[in-house]
């Protein structure tokens, strides 16, 4: 029995409909629905999909640990493989920094000690050929004022994103952790979505929005007919 069948098997036994579920969990039906159904996609991000699990688990009196486990291996199997990838491809540019570094230390440490040598060997020639007749005059010193810092201006953190559609695509956003938008966006209609920390998105037809993030273009998080989804994080 798959991970959906079992959640939607134990719910029918105890007679349990998707509104009540809703009602008493607090998670939205829509993606009761998705957790049964196995379509992941319409999820929000990994964090929240797997609290939701543990806590609709518990609630139908199941193992919430080994619900928690098969959900993620069976949702997010393609992205353990992508980090798994990432981490060897990182390591293997690791072993060769070092080496890289302490050569251009090296190079740094030469420069400087033969630019301070050839200042010393300069400065004697020039003293031995100009030997002045009299002590030049050393003008008085004139302090000047102390100029106050300028108060530090605060930063402030934001991300600003504006969602424009060229052709409908269905849209999943997520700002500061809270699901505030998921419903189809028209062709030539525009979102704008202001969060403090993140701006989360997931787009079922990837390559037809334009996205601007804190008033510059990004390139498209995806192709036409792609579902995928991109978070925007806050900065000053």
């Amino acid at each position: 029995m798959s991970f959906g069948e079992k959640l939607k098997e134990v719910r029918e036994a105890k007679g349990y409909s998707l509104d009540y579920i809703e009602e008493e969990t607090k998670i939205r039906k829509l993606y009761i629905n998705a957790l049964e159904q196995e379509t992941f996609e319409v999820l929000p991000p990994r964090v929240y999909a797997t609290g939701f699990v543990r806590r609709y688990s518990k609630f139908l009196g199941l193992n919430a640990d080994e619900m928690v486990v098969e959900f993620q291996s069976r949702a997010y199997y393609n992205e353990s493989i992508h980090e798994e990838v990432t981490q060897i491809s990182q390591k293997e540019v690791d072993v060769g920094f070092p080496v890289l570094y302490r050569n251009i230390l090296a190079g740094i440490v030469f420069f400087i000690i033969a630019l301070w040598a050839g200042k010393l060997v300069l400065g004697y020639i020039t003293g031995r050929m100009d030997i002045p007749d009299q002590q030049a005059t050393v003008p008085p010193k004139v302090e000047e004022p102390v100029k106050q810092p300028s108060p530090p201006v605060p930063e402030v953190k934001r991300a600003l994103v504006l969602i424009e559609a060229r052709q409908d695509c269905w849209l999943n956003v997520v700002v500061d952790g809270e699901t505030v938008f998921t419903k189809i966006i028209k062709a030539g209609d525009k979102q704008e979505f202001k969060g403090k920390e993140s701006v989360y998105i997931k787009a079922g037809n990837a390559g037809g929005i334009d996205i601007t993030f804190n008033g510059e273009k990004v390139e498209p998080i995806g192709k036409y007919g792609e579902v995928k989804e991109a978070e925007f994080k806050a900065k000053s």
